[in-house]
């Protein structure tokens, strides 16, 4: 199990992966999971940054494998460099580094800036401790879902039309840098063997703000969508429905932070412009925390693998 750096600017040519690959293939022993920092230079920072791209066990064996790039959420945000690890602490990432499952992906994982949330609490007093670290032998114990539940109310089935933001999601969100997350997906469908028909597009809160407003943008480019306790706006309907885009939202039935209520508008929205692939599982026992649940299961990553565009 190897963590390594690469350094693929994205406006200059890089030297691909062919003869570290070549090797490897010769190799007759499966390959380990590897977990590679890949620098660029960010043109809304204008400082230069990494972002995590997982390789799975069998990378090297193999000629082309599925992408998952997946946003995290507002508590993870940092500088891209010594604060990266944070974007280890949920989702796919988390699943495959830390607890070491085999999951047939390769998974871009970059770094929300800090722009103007350096000062909400659970940012400022965060501390690299709470970090999950992938362990030599053996794996961490999982955060246990009664842990996460919340203590509200079930909220039914109301619907809320008037959403507390815009199409592009709460202020300092990932459509900040849409252009840069692109130029991820596609630096990685080049160096890192990804198949372009298999790109899957995946976040957790912020990150699911931020992949309702990316798929809007890019609808062709992805083969299926899963947000996670983050709400898609109205307009972001039309263009994924044109694309045939397969949706998968989730929602904690019990989230006082994203309401249930606000999840509905797009959905119906969808389904109006034709969309027939649509999906809301709401888990009415959980709260903001869903995402331990559906990230820790296996039907989503199932549910991506069956859809190819």
């Amino acid at each position: 199990m190897t963590t390594r750096r690469e350094v693929f600017p994205f406006i200059a040519g890089a030297a691909g992966l062919a003869a570290g690959a070549t090797a490897a293939a010769a190799d007759a022993k499966t390959s380990d999971p590897e977990l590679r920092r890949v620098s660029y230079r960010s043109a809304r920072t204008a400082k230069e940054r990494d972002y995590f791209v997982y390789l799975p066990r069998g990378f090297a064996q193999q000629k082309s494998w599925p992408v998952m790039l997946f946003l995290h959420g507002n508590g993870e945000r940092g500088d891209g460099k010594g604060e990266l690890d944070y974007v280890l602490a949920h989702g796919p990432l988390y699943e495959a580094w830390v607890q070491k499952r085999d999951l047939p992906f390769v998974i871009i994982s970059p770094q929300l800036p800090m722009f103007g949330m350096g000062e909400v609490d659970y940012i400022k007093n965060r501390t690299p401790a709470q970090i999950p670290r992938r362990q030599d032998d053996g794996v961490p114990v999982r955060p246990d879902e009664r842990l996460v539940r919340s203590s509200e109310a079930m909220q039914g089935k109301g619907i809320e039309t008037k959403l507390p933001d815009d199409a592009r999601g709460p202020v300092d969100g990932w459509f900040e840098i849409e252009d840069e997350l692109i130029a991820m997906v596609d630096r990685t469908l080049k160096d890192f063997k990804g198949d372009p028909k298999r790109v899957y597009l995946t976040g957790l809160s912020y990150g699911g703000f931020g992949a309702w407003y990316l798929a809007s943008k890019y609808a062709t480019r992805f083969a299926a969508l899963a947000p996670v306790v983050g709400y898609g706006h109205p307009e972001h309907a039309p263009a994924i429905a044109r694309a045939r885009l397969p949706v998968w939202c989730f929602v904690g039935g019990r989230d006082p932070v994203v309401q249930a209520k606000f999840f509905y508008p797009v959905m119906n929205e969808l389904e109006k412009h034709g969309a027939t692939d649509v999906r809301l599982t709401n888990h009415e026992d959980l709260g903001h925390f869903t995402w331990v649940r559906v990230y820790g299961g296996k039907d989503l990553y199932d549910w991506f693998l069956r859809n190819s565009r």
